[in-house]
């Protein structure tokens, strides 16, 4: 039996604002404890009103006990109703989980609130209040409505720290208490109780918290708030409170304590990761879920980490000189050219003209920190961007290549994958002959690769280890991109095609729309909508997505002939033609700027967007301001472009149709100070 009593003591005193305890027990068990001395208004009139909204048919709510910091976080499901109850006190954390029957729990609310409401007879609390109280009781003897239902495929997320070392979070959030939160602050904690795990990675010691996962990096971003206030105290170490384990950072040398073994990290390293799980995480989440955008919590999470990170000096400065660390292939930030009103023009030089690279076969080329990888028909070639260095290798059955420089080469019955630098593989796994084709996307700590551009596989990057495969039938095209922490495959069989979410944890379909166009583009995203562009009715047209898969408009495009590539500048995209014509097109539909191109051109190689500076094939290479659409640069096209990579500090790599590579560099830029500044 469920029981929902308050304490008696404010009976005695009769206090116009009643405080006492509030207790829950269930068959003579006490869910909640330390719930001392309540505002019992306003947790009764939570508890009444909370109630009622379930049974008009809200997914979630929550019943906070302010002064405990607990939370009594209520889901109800066609199955019955959950009750979690959470603590928002140090440290952070789910206390308890029961799963309850829907008639008892609305008849216990009942039962507790007449007998509040007796209680209040003749007390000096306001008839407002008693009139207030009195009618959302009288709301609960109503009919019940049916819950909403679970999604059959919950989104989950996964959020992997900066350049490979920090924190790792992988949430599945079965329940979808994301997806079914309500808008405003109704069930602001309840909607992150999803459970999942934290991770460290980037460490030698093995580290992870199970359970809810964004309360746990809510308590994470804490400590990190800690360690910052530690730093320069003169302390010799801090020891940190997670939840369910306890942690030591040393402060005077790079020593942290944790999962049982030392990680040599400095104290401002081990804050920096804590912070960053902050507001990488909160911007996962509220890119997925537009819903719980203005969730306090996380808004909480996100001002907290970005004040602390901004006490922490920057990594580079060290109080002692180290050594230099060496290249890796990351992408490092792209960060825009100093505009000071507006850029006025680029200056190109070339570096390198290598003729005959790549045969008459698909080519394509691809931009890392230390140079250029160029898969085609005759192996895989890597270029360093001086133009000093080349490195071929053979790859009869073709290669994949990912943004951060890995290569992975098919051969008759082998994967072999290789670093931009060096001779030595990383990993080798079985193969079953399948050609490759040349793009790979890294989502994570996994590596998509299309073999015949007809199948996906999930590879571990570290090992090469098949995940999952995802092998549609009757397919003969499909591409793939990634948008946030999931997979878009864009599906064409004939004249159809059609958009899915792949899970990237198990490689299973969470949703699929049919598009309505003929041969769509890799997807994109752009706030929290997802951009295909492709054919219908044989013009060009754009569609437009939410994260749950729903088409929310399909609209021609004004480029007159087969658009070639696609990408996002902010909230808007940028669409790109045949005959290298360009145009912005705004988050409602409409365009920014326009373009023109060549009438005699046509390319398939779609546009570059790097460090503030559009790039668009063409009859030449022209490089754009895509605020405005003004032309900044041209670059002779040659004898056409079949593949274009830029690199992080605005390299460009081209390959013609005669097969010949060039390669530039920046040599300048000029911008002209706006005069209405001052």
């Amino acid at each position: 039996m469920l029981r929902i009593r308050t304490g008696r003591r404010w009976t005695r005193e009769r206090s116009p604002a009643p405080h006492d305890s509030v207790s829950l027990e269930l068959d003579g068990v006490a869910l909640v404890s330390g719930a001392v001395e309540e505002p019992l208004l306003a947790v009764m009139e939570s508890l009444l009103g909370g109630t009622r909204s379930l049974a008009r048919g809200a997914a979630l709510v929550d019943v906070p006990l302010p002064e405990s910091g607990l939370v009594l976080c209520l889901d109800r499901t066609e199955e019955g109703c959950t009750l979690r109850v959470a603590t928002t006190a140090r440290p952070a954390r789910l206390i308890r989980r029961v799963r309850l029957d829907w008639v008892e729990w609305a008849e216990g609310v009942e039962r507790a609130g007449t007998t509040f409401l007796e209680d209040l007879t003749g007390s000096p609390v306001a008839r407002t209040t008693r009139r207030a109280l009195r009618e959302r009781l009288r709301d609960l003897g109503g009919p019940a409505r049916r819950p909403p239902r679970i999604p059959p495929a919950p989104l989950g997320l996964r959020v992997e720290p900066r350049e490979g070392r920090g924190f790792r979070i992988a949430l599945g959030d079965a329940s979808a208490l994301l997806e079914r939160a309500p808008k405003g602050t109704a069930a602001s904690l309840g909607a992150l109780l999803g459970s999942g795990a934290v991770s460290l990675v980037g460490a030698q010691v093995g580290w992870q918290l199970e359970g809810p996962v964004l309360l746990h990096v809510l308590e994470l971003v804490r400590c990190g708030e800690d360690v910052v206030r530690a730093l320069g105290s003169g302390a010799e170490a801090l020891e940190l409170r997670f939840p369910g384990s306890t942690s030591r950072v040393a402060l005077g040398q790079p020593a942290w304590s944790v999962g049982g073994g030392v990680v040599p990290w400095e104290a401002a390293e081990v804050a920096r990761a804590l912070l960053l799980l902050g507001t990488d995480t909160a911007r996962a989440v509220r890119w997925a879920f537009p819903a719980v955008g203005k969730n306090p919590y996380l808004l909480d999470v996100v001002s907290r980490a970005e004040a602390g990170l901004a006490l922490l000096r920057p990594a580079s400065a060290r109080s002692a000189p180290e050594a230099p660390a060496p290249v890796r292939p990351g992408r490092r930030a792209p960060r825009p050219l100093r505009r000071e009103g507006g850029l006025r023009r680029l200056r190109f030089l070339p570096v390198l003209e290598a003729a005959g690279v790549a045969g008459p076969g698909p080519a394509t080329l691809a931009a890392t920190e230390p140079g250029a990888l160029l898969v085609s028909d005759r192996g895989l070639d890597a270029f360093s961007w001086d133009g000093t260095a080349r490195t071929h290798r053979v790859a009869r059955r073709g290669a994949a290549l990912d943004p951060s420089g890995r290569a992975v080469i098919a051969t008759r019955d082998r994967l072999v994958a290789f670093p931009f630098h060096g001779v030595n593989a990383r990993w080798f796994q079985p193969h079953d002959g399948a050609g490759l084709d040349s793009s790979a996307v890294a989502l994570g700590q996994l590596l998509l690769v299309s073999p015949e551009r007809r199948s996906l596989r999930a590879l571990a990057i570290e090992t090469g280890h098949e995940l999952w495969v995802f092998a549609p039938q009757r397919t003969r095209r499909l591409r793939a991109g990634v948008v946030g922490s999931v997979a878009l495959v864009g599906l064409g069989r004939d004249s159809r095609s059609a958009l899915l979410a792949v899970d990237p944890l198990s490689g299973e379909v969470r949703w699929l729309t049919e598009l309505g166009l003929e041969d769509p583009l890799p997807a994109v995203a752009a706030g929290a909508r997802a951009w295909v562009v492709g054919l219908h009715d044989g013009r060009p047209a754009l569609a437009c997505l939410d994260v749950r898969g729903k088409l929310l408009w399909r609209r021609a495009v004004p480029t007159p002939e087969r658009p070639a590539g696609i990408l996002t500048s902010g909230v808007d995209v940028i669409l790109t033609g045949s005959s290298g014509s360009a145009v912005r097109v705004r988050r409602n539909g409409r365009v920014a700027w326009r373009l023109g191109g060549a009438a005699s051109t046509v390319t398939t190689v779609g546009p570059v967007l790097e460090r503030g500076v559009l790039l668009v094939p063409g009859e030449s290479l022209r490089a754009v301001d895509p605020r405005t659409g003004r032309v900044l640069a041209e670059l002779p096209g040659g004898r056409g472009i079949r593949a274009l990579a830029v690199g992080p500090g605005l390299e460009v790599a081209r390959l013609d149709e005669a097969g010949d590579l060039t390669l530039h560099r920046l040599a300048s830029h000029f911008a002209v100070v706006d005069s209405r500044g001052g």
